[in-house]
C-alpha cells in the first residue's frame, strides 16, 4: 500500500516541504530504499541525509536547509515517526469469527465484531466487548471482563475477576490476576493468606510478553490509564500504577507499592512492598528502591561498570564503609580534642 506524502502529512498534521512522492513504508535513514520514509530526531544524523535513498524525511524546521529531499516538518519527528509506522503497517489478523475449537461457556456473549482463535477457553460470566482479537490458547476465567478493542496474543491467562480497559494490548505469556504471594508463618511451615482481589486494568494499556500481575489481598491491584509495561515485569498484589507510567523489562515491584502519574522506571528496577513513588519521578535501570519517593527527579543507585579486579576490591571496601566511617569520626573528634587544648 502506496500512501501519497501530501496524504500522510494531513493525516498525522506536519507540513510537507518539497515535492510530492509516494510512500510505501518507513525505514531507518541508513538502509532507506526509495519509496520509504526514515526520519531524523538529533543532529548528529543530518549528514546522513546527503547519502540515505529514501523518498523522504521527517526532521525539525530549523534541519529543513540540510535536507534535499521532500519532507515533512514536526516538532517531534520520532512521534510522526511511529504515526506514519502504524498507518502504514496496520494490524492483520491471521484469524477472523470464532473457532470451531474455542470452548466458550453457555452464558457468555460473543459479539459478531469478536475474533477468536483455536483452543481459547472462555469460562461462565466472562463479559466481552466490541472488535476484541483473542489469539490462540487464551485462558478467560470466571466474570472477567474485557472492554472495546482489546488484543489479547496467544497463551495469556486472566484470572477471574479481572477487569481490563478498552483498546489494550496484552502480549504473550502474560499472567493477569494469579494469587499474590502472601503467605504467614505458622509453627514450623506458612499458611497461605487467601488473595481475595482483583486486577482492574484501565484503557490503553500495553503489557509485554511474559508480565505478571498479581491479584489484589483484599483491595484490588489497579494499572491506570495509559500504563506501558516491558516485557518480564512482576507486579505484585496491592499494586497501584499511575497514568501513562512507562516502566522497562525486567523490573520487580514488591507488593502494596503505590507508583504516580507520568513515571519512568528503567530496566531491572526493583521496588521494595509497602512504598509509594510520587509523580514524574525518573528511577534509572537496576536502582533498587528501598524507601519512599516523595519528590520528582532522577533517581539512581546502581554501581558502575568496572574491571572484575577494581570491582572486587571496592566491594570489599564498602563492606568496611561503616567501621571506616566510625574511625574517621574519631580521628575527627581527636583533632578537634587537640586543636582546642592547643588555643
Amino acid at each position: 500500500m502506496a500512501i501519497k506524502l501530501s496524504e500522510l502529512a494531513q493525516r498525522i498534521g506536519c507540513r510537507m516541504s518539497g515535492d510530492d512522492c509516494l510512500i510505501e513504508n518507513v525505514a531507518d535513514i541508513n538502509h532507506a530504499e526509495q519509496g520509504r520514509l526514515a526520519f531524523v530526531y538529533n543532529p548528529k544524523y543530518l549528514d546522513a541525509i546527503r547519502s540515505s535513498k529514501a523518498s523522504a524525511i521527517i526532521l525539525k524546521e530549523e534541519w529543513l536547509p540540510k535536507c534535499d529531499k521532500p519532507a515533512l516538518i514536526s516538532d517531534n519527528p520520532r512521534l510522526a515517526f511511529a504515526k506514519v509506522a502504524k498507518l502504514l503497517n496496520p494490524v492483520v489478523y491471521s484469524f477472523h469469527g470464532v473457532s470451531t475449537s474455542a470452548c466458550i461457556a453457555s452464558d457468555v456473549t460473543v459479539p459478531d465484531s469478536v475474533n477468536i482463535a483455536e483452543n481459547v477457553v472462555i469460562d461462565s460470566g466472562v463479559i466481552l466487548g466490541e472488535n476484541i482479537v483473542i489469539d490462540a490458547c487464551v485462558v478467560l476465567s470466571k466474570d472477567v471482563e474485557i472492554a472495546d478493542n482489546v488484543y489479547i496474543h496467544p497463551n495469556v491467562s486472566i484470572g477471574q475477576g479481572t477487569k481490563i480497559g478498552s483498546h489494550c494490548t496484552i502480549y504473550s505469556g502474560v499472567v493477569i490476576g494469579a494469587d499474590g504471594f502472601g503467605y504467614v508463618r505458622d509453627d514450623d511451615g506458612y499458611l497461605k493468606v487467601p488473595q481475595l482481589g482483583n486486577v482492574i486494568i484501565g484503557a490503553n494499556v500495553d503489557i509485554g510478553a511474559n508480565t505478571t500481575i498479581d491479584r489484589g489481598a483484599l483491595l484490588d491491584t489497579v494499572i491506570h490509564d495509559g500504563v506501558k509495561l516491558d516485557n518480564q515485569i512482576q507486579v505484585a498484589h496491592n499494586v497501584e500504577i499511575g497514568e501513562h507510567t512507562v516502566i522497562s523489562a525486567c523490573a520487580a515491584i514488591g507488593g502494596s507499592v503505590k507508583i504516580g502519574k507520568n513515571c519512568l522506571i528503567g530496566g531491572a528496577v526493583g521496588i521494595r512492598d509497602n512504598i509509594e513513588i510520587t509523580d514524574n519521578v525518573v528511577i534509572t535501570g537496576r536502582t533498587f528502591v528501598t524507601s519512599s519517593i516523595k519528590e520528582s527527579g532522577s533517581y539512581s543507585s546502581s554501581m558502575l561498570l568496572d574491571t572484575t579486579r577494581n570491582w572486587k576490591r571496592n566491594v570489599t571496601r564498602l563492606k568496611s564503609l561503616d567501621e571506616i566511617v566510625k574511625r574517621l569520626k574519631t580521628l575527627e573528634n581527636n583533632v578537634y580534642k587537640n586543636n582546642m587544648d592547643s588555643d
